[in-house]
C-alpha cells in the first residue's frame, strides 16, 4: 500500500502474523518513505502507520501439568527437548511427561 505525504511516497505491507500463539506478542511490518526514487526522511508521523504492534490472541494456558499425564504418540517429544519447544503451551501440553520431567 502506498500513500503521498508531503511530495514523498509512503510504501507500508500489511501486518505480518503475531510472534506469539497465546498470549501478548508483537508484530511487523516495513514501513518506507521515498522521495522520488530515493529512501527519505520526514513523512508525517500522523499519516504514517506503525512498524511494530502489539497483538493479543487468546490467553495462554495456565493449567499446571497432571502428575498422570502421557506424552502424545505423535508429539516426537524428543525433538521437541532437544529444539527446546516446552516453554510453547501445545508442546507443553502433547509432551506433558517429557516437559514435566525436564524442568524437575
Amino acid at each position: 500500500t502506498s500513500i503521498l505525504c508531503a511530495r514523498r511516497t509512503l510504501f507500508f505491507s500489511n501486518p505480518l502474523q503475531c510472534s506469539k500463539t497465546c498470549g501478548t506478542g508483537l508484530r511487523f511490518r516495513e514501513v518506507k518513505c521515498y522521495q522520488g526514487e530515493t529512501l527519505g526522511q520526514g513523512c508525517e508521523s500522523t499519516s504514517k502507520p506503525e512498524a511494530r504492534q502489539a497483538c493479543q490472541l487468546q490467553p495462554c494456558p495456565t493449567d499446571a501439568p497432571d502428575e498422570d499425564c502421557d506424552d502424545k504418540a505423535t508429539a516426537n517429544c524428543v525433538l521437541v527437548l532437544k529444539v527446546k519447544l516446552c516453554s510453547h503451551w501445545y508442546y507443553r501440553k502433547a509432551c506433558c511427561r517429557s516437559c514435566t520431567d525436564k524442568t524437575l
